[in-house]
Protein backbone atom coordinates (compact mmCIF):
# COMPACT_ATOMS: atom_id res chain seq x y z
CA UNK A 1 0.00 0.00 0.00
CA UNK A 2 2.95 2.47 0.67
CA UNK A 3 3.75 2.00 -3.13
CA UNK A 4 0.67 3.42 -4.39
CA UNK A 5 1.04 5.73 -2.16
CA UNK A 6 4.51 6.86 -3.22
CA UNK A 7 3.18 6.42 -6.41
CA UNK A 8 0.08 9.06 -6.18
CA UNK A 9 2.15 11.63 -4.45
CA UNK A 10 4.68 14.07 -7.00
CA UNK A 11 2.74 12.58 -10.17
CA UNK A 12 -0.45 14.04 -9.92
CA UNK A 13 -0.09 17.78 -8.44
CA UNK A 14 -2.91 18.49 -7.09
CA UNK A 15 -2.10 16.22 -3.93
CA UNK A 16 0.58 18.51 -3.17
CA UNK A 17 3.98 17.98 -2.26
CA UNK A 18 5.36 14.71 -2.11
CA UNK A 19 6.04 13.35 1.35
CA UNK A 20 9.58 12.46 2.74
CA UNK A 21 9.30 8.53 2.84
CA UNK A 22 10.82 6.25 5.36
CA UNK A 23 10.96 2.35 5.05
CA UNK A 24 11.61 -0.68 7.07
CA UNK A 25 13.64 -2.20 3.31
CA UNK A 26 15.56 -0.67 0.94
CA UNK A 27 14.03 1.28 -1.90
CA UNK A 28 14.86 3.62 -4.50
CA UNK A 29 12.61 6.11 -3.70
CA UNK A 30 13.16 6.89 -0.02
CA UNK A 31 14.92 8.92 2.00
CA UNK A 32 15.79 7.07 5.05
CA UNK A 33 15.69 3.46 5.94
CA UNK A 34 14.72 2.13 9.43
CA UNK A 35 13.82 -1.35 10.69
CA UNK A 36 11.94 -0.04 13.70
CA UNK A 37 13.40 -2.58 15.77
CA UNK A 38 16.04 -0.63 16.89
CA UNK A 39 15.98 3.32 17.76
CA UNK A 40 14.58 5.57 15.56
CA UNK A 41 17.68 7.49 13.52
CA UNK A 42 18.16 11.53 13.72
CA UNK A 43 15.52 13.06 11.91
CA UNK A 44 15.87 13.29 8.16
CA UNK A 45 17.70 16.21 7.36
CA UNK A 46 14.82 17.41 4.53
CA UNK A 47 12.01 17.29 7.02
CA UNK A 48 10.62 20.71 8.25
CA UNK A 49 10.89 21.69 11.65
CA UNK A 50 7.75 22.99 12.67
CA UNK A 51 4.19 21.37 11.87
CA UNK A 52 5.25 18.23 10.74
CA UNK A 53 3.26 14.92 10.38
CA UNK A 54 4.27 11.26 10.87
CA UNK A 55 2.15 8.87 9.01
CA UNK A 56 2.90 4.83 10.12
CA UNK A 57 1.49 2.07 7.71
CA UNK A 58 3.95 -0.53 9.09
CA UNK A 59 2.44 -3.67 10.59
CA UNK A 60 2.42 -7.51 10.40
CA UNK A 61 -0.90 -9.16 8.08
CA UNK A 62 -1.75 -12.46 8.55
CA UNK A 63 0.06 -13.25 5.20
CA UNK A 64 3.31 -11.64 6.80
CA UNK A 65 3.23 -15.17 8.80
CA UNK A 66 5.20 -12.89 11.69
CA UNK A 67 3.58 -12.73 15.21
CA UNK A 68 0.83 -10.32 14.80
CA UNK A 69 1.77 -8.99 18.46
CA UNK A 70 4.70 -7.10 16.66
CA UNK A 71 2.23 -4.15 15.34
CA UNK A 72 2.23 -2.95 18.97
CA UNK A 73 6.01 -2.92 18.70
CA UNK A 74 6.09 -0.81 15.39
CA UNK A 75 3.08 1.70 16.64
CA UNK A 76 4.84 2.28 19.84
CA UNK A 77 8.27 2.72 17.63
CA UNK A 78 6.56 5.31 15.56
CA UNK A 79 5.74 7.32 18.85
CA UNK A 80 9.28 7.17 19.67
CA UNK A 81 10.50 8.59 15.82
CA UNK A 82 7.82 11.03 15.88
CA UNK A 83 8.82 12.73 19.58
CA UNK A 84 12.50 12.22 18.76
CA UNK A 85 11.87 14.06 15.36
CA UNK A 86 9.74 16.94 16.74
CA UNK A 87 6.35 16.17 14.69
CA UNK A 88 3.23 18.36 15.14
CA UNK A 89 1.23 14.51 15.32
CA UNK A 90 1.53 11.25 15.17
CA UNK A 91 -1.10 9.54 12.37
CA UNK A 92 -0.98 5.51 12.80
CA UNK A 93 -2.73 3.58 10.67
CA UNK A 94 -5.41 0.70 12.56
CA UNK A 95 -7.84 -1.00 9.90
CA UNK A 96 -11.49 -1.88 9.93
CA UNK A 97 -11.36 -5.19 11.24
CA UNK A 98 -11.23 -3.84 14.62
CA UNK A 99 -14.90 -3.48 14.72
CA UNK A 100 -15.55 -6.70 13.15
CA UNK A 101 -19.16 -7.07 11.15
CA UNK A 102 -21.21 -4.20 11.06
CA UNK A 103 -24.24 -3.35 9.69
CA UNK A 104 -25.17 -1.30 6.69
CA UNK A 105 -25.20 1.95 8.22
CA UNK A 106 -21.45 1.37 9.08
CA UNK A 107 -19.48 1.60 12.52
CA UNK A 108 -18.84 5.19 13.84
CA UNK A 109 -15.42 5.99 15.70
CA UNK A 110 -17.20 5.68 18.50
CA UNK A 111 -18.48 1.73 18.66
CA UNK A 112 -17.96 -0.98 20.39
CA UNK A 113 -14.94 -2.93 18.68
CA UNK A 114 -16.05 -6.70 18.08
CA UNK A 115 -13.19 -8.08 16.30
CA UNK A 116 -13.84 -10.52 14.33
CA UNK A 117 -9.86 -12.79 14.23
CA UNK A 118 -6.70 -12.36 15.62
CA UNK A 119 -5.57 -9.49 13.52
CA UNK A 120 -8.20 -7.46 14.55
CA UNK A 121 -7.33 -8.07 18.19
CA UNK A 122 -4.03 -7.59 17.52
CA UNK A 123 -4.67 -4.13 16.21
CA UNK A 124 -7.08 -3.46 19.04
CA UNK A 125 -4.51 -4.32 21.26
CA UNK A 126 -2.13 -1.61 19.47
CA UNK A 127 -4.65 0.92 19.60
CA UNK A 128 -4.60 0.61 23.65
CA UNK A 129 -1.07 0.45 24.13
CA UNK A 130 -0.50 3.51 21.62
CA UNK A 131 -3.11 5.72 23.71
CA UNK A 132 -1.56 4.77 26.75
CA UNK A 133 2.02 5.53 25.62
CA UNK A 134 0.75 8.27 23.85
CA UNK A 135 -0.45 9.93 27.58
CA UNK A 136 3.01 10.35 28.65
CA UNK A 137 3.52 14.28 29.03
CA UNK A 138 6.30 15.01 25.60
CA UNK A 139 4.36 12.46 23.39
CA UNK A 140 3.11 14.23 20.58
CA UNK A 141 -0.52 14.09 19.74
CA UNK A 142 -1.79 11.03 17.97
CA UNK A 143 -4.87 10.18 15.58
CA UNK A 144 -5.54 6.26 15.12
CA UNK A 145 -6.44 6.10 11.31
CA UNK A 146 -9.32 3.13 11.36
CA UNK A 147 -8.66 2.46 7.30
CA UNK A 148 -10.83 0.83 5.24
CA UNK A 149 -10.04 -1.48 2.36
CA UNK A 150 -7.12 -0.02 0.27
CA UNK A 151 -8.46 -0.25 -3.26
CA UNK A 152 -5.18 -2.03 -5.57
CA UNK A 153 -3.19 -3.69 -1.83
CA UNK A 154 -5.75 -6.52 -1.09
CA UNK A 155 -8.63 -8.43 -2.19
CA UNK A 156 -10.08 -8.64 -4.38
CA UNK A 157 -7.88 -6.64 -6.71
CA UNK A 158 -4.74 -9.69 -5.46
CA UNK A 159 -7.26 -12.68 -6.10
CA UNK A 160 -8.00 -11.02 -9.74
CA UNK A 161 -4.06 -10.49 -10.47
CA UNK A 162 -3.40 -13.94 -9.62
CA UNK A 163 -6.66 -15.49 -11.51
CA UNK A 164 -5.65 -15.24 -15.00
CA UNK A 165 -8.17 -16.92 -16.78
CA UNK A 166 -9.44 -19.24 -13.67
CA UNK A 167 -13.23 -17.79 -12.12
CA UNK A 168 -13.14 -17.38 -8.54
CA UNK A 169 -15.85 -17.34 -6.06
CA UNK A 170 -16.39 -14.89 -4.01
CA UNK A 171 -18.86 -15.86 -1.15
CA UNK A 172 -22.69 -15.43 -1.65
CA UNK A 173 -24.63 -14.60 1.80
CA UNK A 174 -28.25 -15.77 1.59
CA UNK A 175 -29.66 -12.31 2.48
CA UNK A 176 -27.81 -11.21 -0.96
CA UNK A 177 -24.09 -11.07 -2.68
CA UNK A 178 -21.15 -10.12 -0.76
CA UNK A 179 -18.57 -9.45 1.17
CA UNK A 180 -19.23 -5.72 1.30
CA UNK A 181 -16.87 -3.57 2.44
CA UNK A 182 -15.60 -0.07 2.44
CA UNK A 183 -12.89 0.61 0.34
CA UNK A 184 -10.36 3.75 -0.32
CA UNK A 185 -9.11 4.40 -3.79
CA UNK A 186 -4.96 5.18 -3.29
CA UNK A 187 -5.48 8.62 -4.95
CA UNK A 188 -8.57 9.71 -2.59
CA UNK A 189 -6.36 7.98 0.42
CA UNK A 190 -3.52 10.11 -0.71
CA UNK A 191 -5.68 13.28 -0.86
CA UNK A 192 -6.89 12.67 2.74
CA UNK A 193 -3.52 12.25 3.87
CA UNK A 194 -2.68 15.51 2.20
CA UNK A 195 -5.56 17.77 3.93
CA UNK A 196 -5.18 16.00 7.36
CA UNK A 197 -1.34 17.27 6.68
CA UNK A 198 -2.43 20.65 6.06
CA UNK A 199 -5.15 20.77 8.97
CA UNK A 200 -1.79 19.54 11.28
CA UNK A 201 0.22 22.13 9.55
CA UNK A 202 -2.50 24.86 10.35
CA UNK A 203 -2.90 23.87 14.15
CA UNK A 204 -6.60 22.46 13.63
CA UNK A 205 -7.68 20.02 16.31
CA UNK A 206 -8.09 16.27 15.00
CA UNK A 207 -9.95 13.19 16.70
CA UNK A 208 -7.60 11.04 18.54
CA UNK A 209 -9.77 7.88 16.36
CA UNK A 210 -10.86 8.64 12.74
CA UNK A 211 -12.52 6.20 10.13
CA UNK A 212 -10.51 6.86 6.75
CA UNK A 213 -12.46 5.08 3.64
CA UNK A 214 -14.63 6.33 0.64
CA UNK A 215 -18.48 7.44 1.47
CA UNK A 216 -20.19 4.60 -0.29
CA UNK A 217 -19.34 1.06 0.67
CA UNK A 218 -18.31 -1.50 -2.66
CA UNK A 219 -19.38 -5.03 -2.75
CA UNK A 220 -16.17 -7.33 -3.68
CA UNK A 221 -18.35 -9.03 -6.88
CA UNK A 222 -19.06 -5.30 -8.43
CA UNK A 223 -14.93 -4.66 -8.38
CA UNK A 224 -14.34 -7.91 -10.38
CA UNK A 225 -17.33 -7.30 -12.63
CA UNK A 226 -15.36 -3.93 -13.03
CA UNK A 227 -11.96 -5.84 -13.82
CA UNK A 228 -13.63 -8.07 -16.12
CA UNK A 229 -12.88 -11.16 -14.11
CA UNK A 230 -15.04 -14.38 -14.36
CA UNK A 231 -16.83 -15.43 -10.99
CA UNK A 232 -19.14 -18.44 -10.02
CA UNK A 233 -20.66 -17.64 -6.21
CA UNK A 234 -19.79 -19.63 -3.07
CA UNK A 235 -21.74 -20.35 -0.38
CA UNK A 236 -20.08 -17.89 2.47
CA UNK A 237 -19.05 -20.18 5.20
CA UNK A 238 -20.52 -18.56 9.11
CA UNK A 239 -17.55 -17.38 9.96
CA UNK A 240 -17.23 -14.99 6.66
CA UNK A 241 -18.28 -11.19 7.52
CA UNK A 242 -20.98 -10.06 5.23
CA UNK A 243 -20.31 -6.36 5.88
CA UNK A 244 -17.49 -4.38 7.38
CA UNK A 245 -18.94 -0.83 6.81
CA UNK A 246 -17.96 2.43 8.06
CA UNK A 247 -19.36 5.88 8.52
CA UNK A 248 -17.17 8.40 7.66
CA UNK A 249 -19.35 11.17 8.63
CA UNK A 250 -16.76 12.57 10.76
CA UNK A 251 -13.81 11.98 7.91
CA UNK A 252 -16.29 14.08 5.56
CA UNK A 253 -16.32 17.40 7.65
CA UNK A 254 -12.52 17.32 7.52
CA UNK A 255 -12.26 16.66 3.86
CA UNK A 256 -15.27 18.12 2.84
CA UNK A 257 -14.26 17.89 -1.15
CA UNK A 258 -14.32 14.06 -0.72
CA UNK A 259 -17.26 13.07 -3.41
CA UNK A 260 -20.21 11.69 -1.18
CA UNK A 261 -20.62 8.68 -4.43
CA UNK A 262 -16.86 8.08 -3.76
CA UNK A 263 -16.27 4.36 -3.26
CA UNK A 264 -18.02 3.06 -6.28
CA UNK A 265 -16.52 -0.04 -8.32
CA UNK A 266 -15.57 2.12 -11.70
CA UNK A 267 -14.12 4.91 -9.43
CA UNK A 268 -11.90 2.50 -7.43
CA UNK A 269 -10.77 0.66 -10.30
CA UNK A 270 -9.84 4.10 -12.52
CA UNK A 271 -7.58 5.28 -9.44
CA UNK A 272 -5.98 2.02 -9.00
CA UNK A 273 -5.17 2.04 -13.23
CA UNK A 274 -4.32 5.67 -12.85
CA UNK A 275 -1.79 4.80 -10.23
CA UNK A 276 -0.48 1.53 -11.30
CA UNK A 277 0.61 3.15 -14.59
CA UNK A 278 2.33 5.89 -13.46
CA UNK A 279 4.36 3.08 -11.65
CA UNK A 280 4.81 1.02 -14.69
CA UNK A 281 5.91 4.30 -16.53
CA UNK A 282 8.43 4.94 -13.80
CA UNK A 283 9.49 1.47 -14.02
Amino acid sequence: MPSLLRAAFGRFPELGEAPLAVARTASADICLRWDMDRPPPPRPRLLAPDGVSVFSFAGVTPRSGAPLGHNTALALAALEAAREWGAARLFVMSSSSVYGATDMAGARENARLHPAGDYGAAKVAMETALRDAAAVPGAPPVTILRLGNVAGAGQPFDAAAAAGTRPLTPDRFPDGPGPSRSFVGPLTLAHCFARLSDLVAAEEELPPVLNVAAPRPTTMSAILSVLGVPFAWAPAPQTALHRVHLDTRALMRLVPDIDPQDGDAAALVREVRAVTSEMRHDA
